[in-house]
């Protein structure tokens, strides 16, 4: 069984932006990894991307607007909680929220939620609305409840 930070270090090198990547949080139950590349990826590109590394990561892509995602996010927010970080007030809106802002800066985001066996991941991507670099990607890989 994959462990987060095989997960997390085979989404950040398909887009070649494992150098200079570091971990945001890091516990027991989540792991965020945040990284920039020189790459460029054409905006078209963004989603069929994120589907392509969901296929070799053998991960099962879910709606982003379901029930199922709403406790994903919950539960990734309870993981982030537990972190010796301060994070302070957390919500599942946390996502919607930093694709916002970040596209009132001129970027534009993507972002997928796959099912893994024993984890739930999601993988983000932006970069300037005029395709220059870097992109940026970070990826939060949180251990399932049973």
């Amino acid at each position: 069984m994959k462990k987060t930070y095989e997960i997390a270090g085979e989404v950040m090198g398909f887009f070649d932006s494992f150098k200079g990547s570091r971990p945001a949080i890091d516990n027991e139950r989540i792991l965020i990894v945040r990284g920039k590349s020189r790459k460029v990826i054409p905006l078209n590109e963004f989603e069929s991307k994120l589907t392509e590394i969901g296929e070799i990561l053998g991960a099962t892509e879910l709606d982003p607007d379901s029930k199922e995602v709403s406790e994903i996010l919950k539960v990734g927010d309870k993981n982030i909680k537990k972190s010796e970080t301060n994070t302070g007030d957390l919500d599942n809106n946390g996502l919607l929220r930093m694709k916002e802002e970040l596209e009132s800066m001129g970027l534009v985001v993507a972002y997928k939620v796959f099912e893994l066996p024993k984890f739930d991941v999601v993988i983000a991507i932006w970069e300037d609305k005029n395709e220059l670099p870097p992109l940026y990607v970070e990826v939060t890989v949180s251990e399932r409840e049973d």
